[in-house]
């Protein structure tokens, strides 16, 4: 059994020996040309990366031509946008319910009353209504300042 090894291996060195020369036992002098990477530069995961950085700070644009995400296909950009939204949904079911709540509290007001509202927002601000409102509001966990900016976006 050790002469085989010891066979095989000699062999293995022999045939290794004899592939790298050039045949007049001088080193061959030409630098070789390094084989280009089949790997690309970018990975499903660094366009993935990007999109959840934008996501973080608040960027909702299409990066598809980005550098980290221009080799995905279609496909594999479309599943990687799905994932980072997909990680994020309770942030969306928070704020669909924070707008039902919004939204209800708006329906009990008279037409007179929202659109004084929505003058005070335009000249006060929404942060200082949301002040006003904190005072009257009974839900201590309505937060009232993006209660009165929604309004102010999507009612006024």
């Amino acid at each position: 059994m050790r002469r085989t090894i010891t066979c095989l291996l000699t062999a293995a060195c022999l045939a290794l020996v004899g592939c790298s020369s050039s045949g007049n036992g001088k080193a061959d002098s030409k630098p070789r040309a390094t084989p280009k990477a089949d790997t690309p530069m970018y990975t499903f995961e660094h366009c993935k990366s990007l999109l959840e950085q934008d996501y973080e700070h608040g960027l909702r644009e299409d990066r598809s031509v980005a550098p980290e995400c221009a080799e995905l296909t279609d496909d594999e950009y479309a599943k990687a946008v799905g994932e980072v939204l997909g990680g994020h949904k309770g942030d969306f079911l928070d704020a669909a319910a924070d707008q039902a709540i919004y939204d209800a509290a708006w329906e009990t007001l008279e037409a007179k009353s929202r659109a004084e509202l929505c003058d005070l927002m335009d000249t006060a601000g929404p942060e200082a209504v949301g002040i006003l409102l904190e005072e009257s509001m009974t839900d201590p966990s309505v937060d009232t300042t993006a209660m009165a900016e929604y309004l102010h976006a999507e009612k006024c």
